[in-house]
C-alpha cells in the first residue's frame, strides 16, 4: 500500500516528466523496456531509498534513476547503464540487506548481480571510430578550429587532433579545448524516437554511438567550446576507467550529476548554466571524487539540499562560487577530514558559520564571501538573504595550515581575534564589508613572511592603525571606509617601503603628502646620522612637530623648514618639490652632496616651491648648475648659494633688496675661483671667492655713464689740461688788471726755485721750467702714462669681481650660521684712495714714483741730461763753480761715509757669523759625546740582561736544589718516624730496658 501510495504521489509530483515507454518485440514475443531513466522520479525514490532508508523504494529508484534494461526468458540484459545497476545492486544490498527487484515490469525475480559479470561491456565491439566520426559530425566537426586527420580513410583514429590511444589503441583521451565545438553534448548523437514497431537490438546499434561508447576513456576535455542543451550523464557512468571530465565554459544547463563515473576524480562544470546539483551516495565515484567545480552556474538550491550528508568524504577541492544557493550552511560537516579548499563566494547563505577546524581538518583555503541578495537565472524571484551573521568562530585560528581566509560581504560581527596570529602560512586575510568593530589586532605584523593581501575595509574598526602592519614585506593592505577617527596612518605604510599596497596611502587625512615628502627628504640626507633629528620619521607624531619643521596656524602644511648646521649629507630628495606651501627653507652649513638624477645638482623639482621668499643652499657640496626654475620664483627675497660648486648660474631677476640688503643674492662669483672661471652672476649682490671671503657687487657708476675707462681717463686728462689752462689764462689777466699802471720786476732766480721745489729737483716735470722741447715732451709723455696707470687702479678697484686681474681685497664674509654678511675690515670706502696710493707707491717702494723714476734713469744714462736742466734754465743764481764743486765732494763723502757704515755693519755680520760656526761646532761634539755615551749605555743594558739571565738560571738551581733537600728532608722525616715507631713498640714489649 505504501509503495502504491508513493507512485501515485510521484506521479503527481513528476506529472511533466517524461514516461517510460516500453517496446515490444513481435519477432520474439517479448517485452522489452526503453527510456525508463526518469530524473524527476529519481529523486523522489532516492530521497526514500537513502534518506529514509526505505528499502522498497531503492526498488523504483534503480529504474528511474539508472535507465533500460531488457527482459526476456526471465533474463535481465542492461543496456544503457550497467554500471548504475551494478552500485545501486551493492548499495542495496550492504547499506539495507535488500535485493533489488523490477518494478515497472510485473515479474516476480530479483535483478542479478551484474557487478560480478566480467568484460559486461566488451560485447558492443569496436564501435570507437564510428563514435569518434559520430561527435565530429553532432559538433560541425569542418569548422573546428583544429580538426586534423579527422575524417580520414587513410589516417588511423589514434593520430586524429586531439585523440590519444594506450597501447591497445583504445581511445583514452579527448583534448579539444577551446576548439569551437559546437551542438549538443555528445554522449549520444542519434536521437529517433522510439518505435514501437522495431525490435530493441536494430534500435540500440542506431542509437549507440557517442561518448558512451568509448568504454576505455579517462580524460575528455571539451572546455571553452559552445556546446548546448543537457548531458545525457546516464550513459557517461559506463565509463568505468573516465577519472577527469572537465566540460567548463560552454552553454550547457539543466540538472548534472556529480557523479558522472564510477572512477571520476575531477570534474569542471564551470562557467555553464546548470541549474542544479545531485550527489548520489550510492555511486562509486562517491569515494572517489577529489575535485568538483561548479562555480559561475545558475544553481538555485538550499545549502541544506545541496548538501546533506551526500558531499564525497574523500573531496579535496570544491568549489561553488557565483551561484544561487541559498539557506544555511550545515553547522558541522563531519568526515571531509581531506578537504583543502572550500569556495561558496557570491551566493545568497544565511545564518551563522560553522565549525570549519572541527569539520576540515586540513582546510587551507575558505571563501564564503558576498552572500548577498541574488536573482535566480530567469529572475522569476529574488533570493533574500542579508549574508553569513554572527561573530568569527575563534576555533578558525587553530586552522594552522589555513592559506585563504576570505569571510567578506557579510554581516560578521565583533572584534578580530589576535590570534589570528596562529595561522603561519595565511596569505589572503579579507573581512572587508562587515560590521567588524573594536581595534586592528597588531599580532597581524606577526604574519610576516606569509600574509601577501590583508583586507579589512567597510568596517566600524576604530583606534589607530598599527604600524606592525608595515612588517607584512610585499602584502596589499586595505583599510577604507572605516572608523579611524583623528588618528594618522603609521608613517612607514604611509611611505609603502616594504608593503606592495596601502589604500589610505593617498588619502592626505591619514597619510599626508607632505610627511611623505619630508620622510624621503630625511631618508635622502640620512637623516640617522643627523645633529638633532627628533620626532623626525615617528610613526604617528605630526610632521609639524618634527625638529625645523614649523607649519601654518591650521597644522596642515608645513611653511619654514630650517636644518642649518644639522649634520645633513647625502643628497637633497626630489621630493623637496611636494612641499609647495614652504616660504622659507634653510639647509646651508651642512654636507649635501648629491642631487636627483644628476650627481651632485640641486634638484630641478626646487623650482615647484612659487611661495618661496628664502632658500639658502649655502656651504654644501652641491654641483653643476643651479636649477632654472629658481629664475621663476617672483617672491624670493634671499638666495644664498655660496661655497658650493655650481658652475652655471641661471637668469635669475634682480631680487628686492629691501629687506636683506647685500646679504639678498650670494653667490661664488669672486676670485680666485675653485674653478678656470669664475662663476657669472650679473644680478649677485655679493661674490665670494674659493677663500670664502666675500665682496659686494655694486653697479660701475662709469657704465652708468655710457663711457669705458678708456674714454675716461682721456676726457679726464683733456679736462685737466684745459682746466689748467684756463686758470693760467685767468691768474695772467687777473695780474694784468691789478698792476697794469705799476711796473713790477720778478725774479726769474725765484719763480725757477719756487717751481723746482714744487715740482721736485729729481722729477722729470722739472723739464717744464726749462726751454728743451724733447725734455717737455718727455714730461708730457710721462703724464699721460701716470694717467693711464689711474685707469689700472680704478679698473682694479672697482671693476668686475670675476676677473682675476682685479686687486680688490675681499674683506667681506657670509657666515654659514647667519643670513647676514658683514665686512671685517677696518676701512671705509673713502679710504681706500688714500691706502692704495700711500701704501702701495708713496711710502712702500718710493722707486715706482714714475716722474722721479724716469728723471734718474735719464741721469744715469746721460749726465748731460741732468746737468741740463741747470745750464738751459738761463738762470743766474750767484752761485760759482766752486760752490758747486763742494756740494759733488759732499755727496760724494757722504756716499762713501754710507758706504763705510755699511761696510763695518757686513763686518759685524760676518762676525756674528763666526760665532754661530764655533758654536755649532761645539754641539757637534756635545752630540758626539752624547752618541759615545748611548752606546755605553746599550752596552750596559747588554750587560744587565746578562747578569739578569744568570740570576735567574742561578735561582732556578737553587730552587732544585731546595726542592731535593726539602724531599731528602721528607725522608729523613719519615724515616724518624719509622725508627720512633720500632722504639715505641719495642718499649711496649719490654725489649729494651727503661
Amino acid at each position: 500500500m505504501a509503495s502504491t501510495f508513493c507512485e501515485k504521489e510521484a506521479s503527481c509530483s513528476c506529472a511533466d516528466a517524461v514516461p517510460a515507454k516500453l517496446v515490444t518485440n513481435h519477432e520474439w514475443n517479448s517485452t522489452e523496456t526503453v527510456g525508463l531513466r526518469n530524473e524527476c522520479k529519481c529523486d523522489f525514490w532516492y530521497r526514500l531509498c537513502g534518506d529514509l532508508r526505505y528499502a522498497e523504494a531503492c526498488d523504483y529508484a534503480a529504474e528511474y534513476c539508472c535507465g533500460d534494461y531488457k527482459y526476456y526468458h526471465r533474463t535481465f540484459s542492461y543496456l544503457n547503464s550497467p554500471s548504475c545497476y551494478c552500485d545501486f545492486y551493492n548499495y542495496a544490498r550492504n547499506e539495507l540487506d535488500h535485493k533489488l527487484k523490477p518494478k515497472v515490469i510485473d515479474v516476480d525475480q530479483e535483478f542479478n548481480n551484474l557487478c560480478e559479470e566480467d568484460a559486461w561491456n566488451e560485447w558492443w565491439g569496436d564501435n570507437e571510430r564510428n563514435s569518434l566520426e559520430a561527435i565530429y559530425e553532432a559538433t560541425n566537426g569542418p569548422n573546428w578550429t583544429n580538426n586534423d586527420g579527422w575524417m580520414s580513410n587513410e589516417t588511423d583514429h589514434c593520430d586524429w587532433y586531439g585523440i590519444t590511444c594506450n597501447s591497445e589503441n583504445y581511445v583514452i583521451r579527448i583534448e579539444l579545448k577551446d576548439n569551437n565545438l559546437v551542438g549538443q553534448f555528445p554522449v549520444y548523437t542519434n536521437n529517433e524516437d522510439h518505435n514501437e514497431y522495431r525490435t530493441f537490438s536494430s534500435y540500440w546499434f542506431e542509437t549507440k554511438y557517442g561518448l558512451a561508447d568509448l568504454y576505455h576513456l579517462q580524460t575528455v576535455n571539451l572546455a571553452d567550446n559552445k556546446l548546448t542543451g543537457t548531458i545525457d550523464y546516464g550513459p557517461l557512468y559506463n565509463l568505468e576507467e573516465l577519472t577527469e571530465f572537465d566540460v567548463s565554459g560552454n552553454q550547457l544547463n539543466g540538472v548534472f550529476e556529480a557523479f558522472v563515473a564510477p572512477s571520476v576524480k575531477h570534474v569542471d562544470l564551470s562557467n555553464n548554466s546548470f541549474t542544479t546539483m545531485r550527489f548520489k551516495k550510492y555511486r562509486r565515484s562517491y569515494e572517489t571524487l577529489r575535485h568538483f567545480d561548479v562555480s559561475n552556474n545558475a544553481i538555485h538550491q538550499n545549502a541544506a539540499d545541496f548538501f546533506l550528508e551526500n558531499i564525497p568524504p574523500n573531496i579535496e577541492q570544491f568549489y561553488a562560487s557565483n551561484n544561487i544557493i541559498y539557506g544555511n550552511l550545515p553547522q558541522t560537516l563531519d568526515g571531509l577530514t581531506k578537504l583543502r579548499e572550500f569556495h561558496m563566494a557570491s551566493n545568497a547563505l544565511s545564518g551563522t558559520l560553522p565549525a570549519f577546524t572541527e569539520s576540515f581538518t586540513t582546510l587551507q583555503e575558505l571563501d564564503v564571501s558576498n552572500q548577498k541578495n541574488l536573482e535566480d537565472a530567469n529572475k522569476s524571484n529574488q533570493i533574500k538573504a542579508p549574508g553569513l551573521g554572527g561573530s568569527i568562530p575563534e576555533d578558525i585560528c587553530r586552522s594552522l595550515s589555513l592559506k585563504v581566509l576570505n569571510l567578506a560581504g557579510n554581516r560578521l560581527e565583533g572584534s578580530i581575534s589576535p590570534f589570528v596570529s596562529n595561522l603561519a602560512v595565511l596569505e589572503v586575510f579579507n573581512l572587508s564589508s562587515n560590521r567588524l568593530v573594536s581595534s586592528i589586532p597588531p599580532q597581524l605584523g606577526m604574519l610576516e613572511g606569509s600574509l601577501k593581501h590583508l583586507d579589512l575595509s567597510s568596517n566600524r574598526l576604530t583606534g589607530i592603525i598599527p604600524s606592525e602592519l608595515d612588517q607584512l614585506q610585499g602584502a596589499s593592505i586595505l583599510l577604507k571606509s572605516n572608523d579611524f577617527k583623528n588618528s594618522s596612518a603609521p608613517l612607514s605604510l604611509c611611505l609603502q617601503s616594504k608593503v606592495q599596497e596601502f589604500d589610505l596611502a593617498n588619502e592626505a587625512a591619514f597619510c599626508p603628502l607632505e610627511r611623505k615628502a619630508l620622510s624621503e627628504f630625511y631618508d635622502s640626507a640620512k637623516g640617522g646620522e643627523w645633529t638633532d633629528g627628533t620626532n623626525w620619521k615617528d610613526e604617528y607624531a605630526s610632521f609639524c612637530d618634527w625638529k625645523g619643521v614649523t607649519c601654518d596656524d591650521g597644522r596642515n602644511h608645513a611653511t619654514k623648514i630650517d636644518l642649518s648646521n644639522n649634520g645633513l649629507s647625502g643628497r637633497l630628495s626630489e621630493s623637496i618639490g611636494n612641499l609647495t606651501f614652504i616660504k622659507e627653507l634653510d639647509l646651508s652649513g651642512n654636507g649635501i652632496k648629491v642631487g636627483y638624477k644628476t650627481f651632485g645638482s640641486i634638484p630641478t623639482e626646487i623650482g615647484l616651491l612659487s611661495n618661496l621668499t628664502y632658500l639658502r643652499l649655502s656651504y654644501n657640496a652641491f654641483t653643476g648648475a643651479a636649477p632654472k626654475g629658481l629664475g621663476m620664483m617672483s617672491g624670493l627675497q634671499l638666495l644664498q648659494l655660496q661655497s658650493n660648486w655650481i658652475t652655471d648660474m641661471p637668469n635669475i631677476p634682480i631680487l628686492n633688496r629691501s629687506t636683506y640688503g647685500k646679504s639678498s643674492f650670494v653667490a661664488d662669483c669672486g676670485v680666485p675661483s675653485a674653478f678656470d672661471e669664475a662663476l657669472k652672476c650679473d644680478n649677485c649682490t655679493m661674490c665670494c671667492n674659493a677663500n670664502k671671503d666675500c665682496y659686494p657687487q655694486q653697479d660701475r657708476q662709469v657704465d652708468e655713464w655710457g663711457l669705458n675707462y678708456g674714454t675716461f681717463a682721456a676726457a679726464l686728462l683733456t679736462c685737466f689740461v684745459v682746466f689748467c689752462g684756463m686758470v693760467a689764462h685767468s691768474l695772467y689777466f687777473f695780474y694784468w688788471r691789478s698792476n697794469r699802471r705799476e711796473t713790477v720786476t720778478i725774479s726769474p732766480t725765484e719763480d725757477v726755485d719756487y717751481a723746482l721745489s714744487s715740482i721736485g729737483k729729481d722729477s722729470v716735470y722739472s723739464y717744464f721750467v726749462t726751454d728743451n722741447r724733447c725734455g717737455w715732451m718727455l714730461a708730457l709723455a710721462t703724464l699721460v702714462i701716470q694717467f693711464m696707470m689711474l685707469v689700472v687702479f680704478v679698473r682694479a678697484s672697482e671693476s668686475n669681481l670675476q676677473k682675476d686681474t682685479i686687486d680688490v681685497q675681499f674683506t667681506w664674509k657670509c657666515p654659514p650660521d647667519t643670513d647676514v654678511c658683514v665686512n671685517k675690515a677696518d676701512l671705509n670706502e673713502f679710504g681706500w684712495v688714500s691706502i692704495i696710493y700711500n701704501k702701495a707707491i708713496a711710502t712702500s717702494n718710493t722707486e715706482i714714483i714714475l716722474d722721479e723714476w724716469i728723471f734718474k734713469a735719464l741721469g744715469a744714462s746721460n749726465v748731460n741730461w741732468t746737468a741740463h736742466v741747470v745750464e738751459s734754465s738761463n738762470i743766474k743764481r750767484g752761485s760759482t763753480i766752486d760752490e758747486m764743486e763742494d756740494e759733488i765732494i759732499l755727496h760724494i763723502n757722504k756716499q762713501l761715509s754710507d758706504e763705510v757704515a755699511r761696510g763695518q755693519e757686513m763686518e759685524k755680520q760676518i762676525a756674528r757669523l763666526s760665532d754661530e760656526v764655533a758654536r755649532g761646532q761645539e754641539m757637534e761634539k756635545q752630540i758626539a759625546r752624547l752618541s759615545d755615551e748611548v752606546a755605553r749605555g746599550q752596552e750596559m743594558e747588554k750587560q744587565i740582561a746578562r747578569l739578569s739571565n744568570e740570576a735567574v738560571t742561578r735561582g732556578q738551581e737553587i730552587e732544585t736544589r731546595l726542592s731535593d733537600e726539602t724531599v731528602r728532608g721528607q725522608g729523613m722525616e719519615k724515616q724518624i718516624a719509622r725508627l720512633s715507631n720500632q722504639l715505641a713498640m719495642l718499649l711496649q714489649n719490654d725489649e729494651i730496658p727503661h
